[in-house]
């Protein structure tokens, strides 16, 4: 029995009969359906990869980035569907930028 189109997908607090959430299932195929990302921590700084997945020919080869600075401290390497890699950065940048203003510096 299929509980997909009944209702029980529409929000992530909503369980269907068989005890799922539908939500966190999309959100976690979303996740495998994008690019593998690593990131490795050294004594003196990280390094982060991110595979980006073609899924078109006429894809540009720079659109839709997966990796951002947040200011020069802190740097993102987002997975999952790019509008919502997007809202997250631009939320992390958002309290980079409170941090700023009450703190009078960048956190490190």
């Amino acid at each position: 029995m299929s509980s997909i189109g009944t209702g029980y997908d529409l929000a992530a607090s909503t369980f269907s009969p068989d005890g799922r959430i539908f939500q966190i299932e999309y959100a976690q195929k979303a996740v495998d359906n994008s690019g593998t990302m690593i990131a490795l921590r050294g004594k003196n700084g990280v390094v982060t990869a991110v595979d980006k997945v073609i899924t078109s020919k006429m894809y540009e080869e720079n659109a839709n980035p997966r990796m951002f600075n947040a200011n020069e401290n802190i740097g993102l390497a987002l997975a999952g569907v790019y509008p919502d890699c997007r809202a997250l950065k631009d939320y992390a940048c958002s309290e980079v930028g409170l941090d700023y203003i009450v703190l009078c510096s960048f956190i490190s």
